[in-house]
């Protein structure tokens, strides 16, 4: 696919099995694209207001760190050792974000361009660049 230079960091949440609550599972990807642009949604008090909005592509020769993808299903279920997955919810930031102990609040106050997945498209059935989309607020 062509203009894929951008890093991202996928953070996949994951159920802590001794706390109960959520981790995030970094995984830093390279050779992807980014597309951040702005849309205009319903102010609850009324009106509109400005919201941005991120699509990222990544292809499926990008460079997962020796990562593998599984899907959701199988990657909640642990049966992904060393893997990652792609689904609502995920958190995306731009750049190879370093550390442990993430949290969606964290990343975004850490991050310049950071955002929430809201959809993900499977095109790696595609006849020209085979890819994942992600679109998120």
């Amino acid at each position: 696919m062509k203009l894929c230079g951008e890093t991202i960091t996928l953070f996949n949440a994951r159920q802590n099995g001794d706390t109960g609550g959520q981790i995030y599972m970094p995984t830093v990807i390279v050779g992807c694209a980014w597309r951040r642009g702005q849309r205009a949604e319903l102010d609850p008090k009324g009106g509109l207001m400005a919201a941005d909005e991120y699509v990222v592509r990544i292809p499926v020769d990008a460079d997962f760190g020796g990562k593998h993808y599984a899907d959701p299903i199988t990657w909640r279920q642990g049966g992904a050792e060393n893997g990652f997955t792609l689904q609502r919810g995920d958190i995306v930031a731009r750049g190879a974000v370093k550390g442990e102990g993430w949290t969606p609040s964290k990343l975004k106050a850490a991050c310049a361009d950071c955002f929430t997945v809201l959809g993900v498209t499977d095109n790696r059935r595609a006849p020209h660049g085979a890819h994942w989309r992600l679109v998120g607020t």
